[in-house]
């Protein structure tokens, strides 16, 4: 499993992956994520980068971290 196909849920319920988005991209949690629990995180990250709420620097380095924990 990568970060692409985890879905929203599982990266939360992991609290090694949730906190990497706690560190690196707080905004995130100013959003109701709960309505986003069935989607898969690279589905949202594309549009949390397109919409410009998390740079894309920023989203390639937790998605690397998270890769890295995941594996």
């Amino acid at each position: 499993m990568d970060f692409r196909s985890l879905t929203v849920k599982e990266l939360f319920d992991n609290p090694a992956t949730a906190a990497v988005i706690k560190e690196d991209a707080p905004q995130l949690l100013k959003y109701p994520i709960k309505m986003f629990n069935k989607k898969k995180c690279g589905e949202i990250f594309d549009k949390v980068v397109k919409g410009g709420i998390v740079p894309e620097a920023v989203a390639k380095d937790i998605e690397a971290k998270i890769n890295a924990l995941l594996k």
